[in-house]
């Protein structure tokens, strides 16, 4: 799940999805959390709490990049979506 920070929140768009989600109740998944701000971040914390009281199995640390991504940070998110992926296939193997 990825988003923008907004007043150090979620992004409204985001936070209403997660909500319909929620009512879902979404089980034997795994999730992870992603996004940007641009002074106090807030947004991955808050989707990482919502998608665990979700009982979903999370990849952490989430990835959040303060304004534009910096090469390093590209790396950071590429790293984290090749530790996602193998989560995703350890995961599948179980089943």
């Amino acid at each position: 799940m990825g988003s923008p920070t907004l007043n150090n929140e979620v992004f409204p768009s985001v936070a209403q999805f997660m909500t319909h989600l929620r009512g879902l109740r979404p089980a034997d998944r795994i999730a992870g959390a992603f996004g940007s701000y641009g002074w106090g971040g807030g947004a991955v914390k808050w989707l990482l709490a919502e998608l665990k009281n979700m009982k979903l199995e999370t990849v952490e640390p989430g990835v959040e990049v303060k304004y534009r991504p910096s090469p390093d940070d590209m790396e950071e998110c590429y790293r984290f979506g090749r530790e996602f992926a193998g989560r995703v296939r350890e995961f599948h193997q179980q089943y």
